[in-house]
C-alpha cells in the first residue's frame, strides 16, 4: 500500500515537472518570436533613397560565417531559465531604448521648431510650414528619383554634391545591372530635430528624423532574382540633411538611425 502511495506521488510530481517544463518551454518560445518581430521590424530598407546604409551590406556575411560557429556549440544543453531570463533582459533593453529614442526625439523637434520660430522672424528662409511642406513632398519626390535612377527627376531637391554622390552609386548599379524595386512607399512622420543658422542663409542647414515605410528591394535586370534587399514591407528611421543652397532646402546627405546620437540634439 505504501509503495503504490509513493508510486501515486512520483506520477504526480514528474506530471508536475512536464507541465512546469512544457510552460517554460512555450514562454521562452513566445518571448524569442516577440525578439525576432523586433529585430525584423529594424531591418535596412536597401532599396530606399541613398541605398538605405549600404555599410550593411558586409555585415550580411558576417552573419552567415557566425551562424556556422553557433552549430558547433549545439552540443552542450544550455539552462532553459537562463536562457529566457537572458531573452526577457534583451527584450527590455530595446523596449528601454525605444522609450528614451522617443522622448528624446520629441524633445528635439520642440527645440527645433522653437529656434526655427526666432529665425523666421529675423530671416525669410526658415518658415517651419513651408519648410515642412518642402520636406513631405520632397521625400516621395527623392524616392521615386532613387527609383528611377535618375537624377534628373528630383534634381531641385539634391543638393550639388549630393547629386554627383548618387550619379557614382547609380552607374555602379547600372554595372551590376540591378533594378530598384519599390512599393507603398509612405512617409509616417518627418521632424525637425536639429537647426543651425549661419551668417547670411547659404551654408543653413537642418537636420529631419525621417520615419518611412516602404517594400524596397533590388532585382538582377535580367533574370528579375532579387539580389538584395527584403521583400517584406519594412519600416525604418533616417536623418535626412537639408542645406540652404541657391535660394532654397534641398537634402545634402542621409545618415541611418544607429549612426547619430539623438540626445545631442535634445540637451
Amino acid at each position: 500500500m505504501q509503495e503504490q502511495t509513493n508510486d501515486t506521488k512520483s506520477a504526480e510530481t514528474l506530471k508536475k515537472e512536464r507541465k512546469k517544463k512544457r510552460f517554460k518551454k512555450q514562454l521562452w518560445i513566445s518571448l524569442l518570436l516577440i525578439l525576432l518581430l523586433v529585430l525584423v521590424c529594424s531591418v535596412t530598407v536597401w532599396a530606399r533613397a541613398g541605398g538605405g546604409g549600404g555599410g550593411s551590406s558586409g555585415g550580411g556575411g558576417g552573419g552567415g560565417s557566425s551562424s556556422g560557429g553557433s552549430y558547433s556549440g549545439g552540443s552542450g544543453r544550455s539552462n532553459p531559465l537562463s536562457s529566457l531570463l537572458s531573452y526577457i533582459i534583451m527584450i527590455f533593453s530595446i523596449a528601454g531604448a525605444s522609450i528614451i529614442f522617443f522622448v528624446q526625439r520629441k524633445k528635439a523637434k520642440m527645440k527645433s521648431k522653437r529656434q526655427m520660430t526666432i529665425l523666421n522672424r529675423l530671416g525669410d528662409n526658415w518658415d517651419h510650414k513651408d519648410i515642412q511642406k518642402q520636406v513631405e513632398k520632397g521625400y516621395f519626390i527623392i524616392q521615386e528619383c532613387w527609383r528611377r535612377k535618375d537624377i534628373t527627376y528630383g534634381a531641385e531637391y539634391l543638393s550639388e554634391r549630393l547629386k554627383e554622390e548618387w550619379i557614382t552609386k547609380l552607374a555602379w548599379m547600372d554595372m551590376r545591372n540591378e533594378v530598384v524595386i519599390q512599393k507603398h512607399v509612405k512617409l509616417l512622420s518627418a521632424e525637425p530635430v536639429f537647426v543651425v543658422d549661419k551668417e547670411g542663409t547659404d551654408g543653413d542647414y537642418l537636420w529631419y528624423l525621417i520615419h518611412g515605410r516602404m517594400t524596397g528591394y533590388y532585382v538582377d535586370g535580367e533574370t528579375g532574382v532579387v539580389v538584395r534587399g527584403n521583400t517584406m514591407p519594412e519600416s525604418f528611421y533616417e536623418y535626412w540633411i537639408f542645406i540652404f543652397e541657391n535660394g532654397h532646402w534641398v537634402l545634402d546627405e542621409i545618415k541611418q538611425k544607429d549612426e547619430v546620437d539623438i540626445s545631442q540634439f535634445a540637451n
